[in-house]
């Protein structure tokens, strides 16, 4: 297991610079995870270690915004994440997943398809949409969206990012994710440390939840072969640009 203890002293060092006041830190350590010479070796670590495989499947879900959240490494700094998409069928072509913000700040790269990554900012002159404040329970199972009223936002950053692309989030930036479905997008995301910053949620139509919503776990099915097929993807082969 040294290739998963060698990723995981990197990317802990990585955080560590990032704390410290080093932005680049952070794209710095998902680069060192997405290689070609990494990423298919951490999988078939994860693949072939029962007890690891087993805590990757309790920590990934089925997310609400549409994708599987595959979260392939975690340490109490940093959390390793891997978000694939499926072809929605016939729905796909109006699906919008939730505005909000995070936790915590991260870097992604979209290792396949691709979608378009929208920005938002309140302002008077936007869209009305139904804001809610996001409360995890405290056991990781389930999640509440308190409602709080309409926000009126405007998009001020709307761009289709496609394989090879990179970027960075501060945990404080409204934004959301629209997948294209022709080519459904696989990315992974790197979380840092946790920030004192509340989560806020906006979407278009009232969702008329008042009670917690259980996450749906990943079947153990599922994630053997969303791992199988993503370390598979050209942007891991040896042999890519």
């Amino acid at each position: 297991m040294s290739m998963i203890a060698d990723l995981e002293r990197d990317l802990a060092r990585c955080i560590r610079e990032y704390v410290d006041g080093r932005q680049e830190a952070l794209t710095d350590a998902l680069s060192l995870v997405s290689l070609p010479s990494a990423f298919p070796g951490l999988v078939r670590d994860i693949m072939s270690d029962a007890d690891r495989f087993a805590d990757v499947v309790r920590r990934s879900v089925v997310h609400p915004n549409g994708f599987a959240k595959i979260v392939l490494l975690t340490s109490p700094g940093y959390r390793l994440r891997l978000h694939v998409w499926r072809d929605g069928g016939e729905a796909a072509a109006d699906f919008r997943e939730s505005i909000h913000n995070h936790r915590w700040d991260f870097a992604a790269t979209v290792v396949a398809g691709a979608y378009r990554h929208q920005e938002f900012q309140e302002s008077e002159g936007g869209t009305s949409f139904f804001g809610y404040c996001y409360r995890p329970a405290e056991d990781g199972r389930s999640y509440r969206l308190v409602p709080v009223g309409t926000q009126t936002l405007r998009c001020v950053f709307d761009a289709r990012l496609a394989q090879g692309c990179r970027y960075t989030m501060s945990s404080m930036v409204l934004h959301r994710v629209v997948p294209d479905f022709a080519q459904p997008p696989v990315s992974l995301v790197l979380e840092g440390p946790h920030q004192p910053a509340a989560v806020d949620v906006f979407t278009e139509h009232d969702l008329e939840l008042r009670a917690s919503v259980p996450f749906v776990s990943l079947s153990v099915k599922s994630l053997r072969r969303h791992l199988s097929a993503v370390a598979a993807l050209p942007a891991f082969s040896l042999g890519s640009s």
